[in-house]
């Protein structure tokens, strides 16, 4: 499952559930039980570990589900705005550790957005009635992101979790995840803007 790739001059950073290439094969074995069509979205937690030099905006936590045949005809998607929790859920164990010098937070589904949900997920499931395995669904989630202070040269690391009631645990998604070289493989500038407050 490929799980992060990032827009560097917005500040946007995605975590695209769709090929294994970068999860850890320790988490592979664990996401193996997961699916959002049939999975509890109420129990639902993702985690993002962003530098201390870097601040995710207010209400700047967005999940995307969406749908798309392989041939590209068809291309369906969803945004839910994401609500950040004032802490981490389950044991101490099973929560991610912040490593120094960064921030961890974790992000629910709105309890509003529930038959939102519910109601995409009822079209991914009549379009795999008429097409079958041509349908193809991904989730990501995207960080509206600011600077805190300015942003040292050397390697910008990322590392973002998911949690259902399938994992029971949070799973690392992409680990240290260098955002500076994404962008510079993509033949851009990573540019993420100073905060105005």
């Amino acid at each position: 499952m490929k799980l992060l790739n990032q827009i560097a001059r917005t500040g946007l950073i995605c975590a695209v559930l769709a090929s294994c290439a970068t999860i850890p094969v320790t988490s592979i074995y664990k996401l193996r039980n997961f699916d959002l069509a049939t999975t509890d979205v109420s129990k639902l937690r993702v985690a993002v570990q962003i530098p201390q030099s870097i601040r995710i905006r207010p209400a700047g936590v967005t999940m995307v589900v969406a749908a798309r045949l392989e041939n590209g005809s068809l291309n369906q998607q969803e945004a839910f705005v994401l609500e950040e929790l004032d802490t981490l859920t389950g044991s101490a164990e099973q929560q991610p550790k912040p490593a120094k010098w960064t921030h961890v937070a974790a992000y629910r589904l709105k309890a509003a957005d529930t038959d939102r949900i519910t109601g995409v997920r009822e079209k991914i499931a009549q379009l795999k009635q008429r097409h079958g395995d041509e349908v193809k669904g991904s989730i990501s989630i995207g960080v509206d992101s600011c600077a805190r202070t300015l942003i040292a040269d050397g390697p910008v690391l990322i590392t973002t979790w998911i949690k259902s009631e399938e994992t029971v645990e949070y799973v690392v998604l992409n680990r240290n995840l260098d955002l500076r070289r994404e962008s510079e493989k993509a033949g851009q500038v990573l540019e993420i803007k100073p905060c105005q407050n």
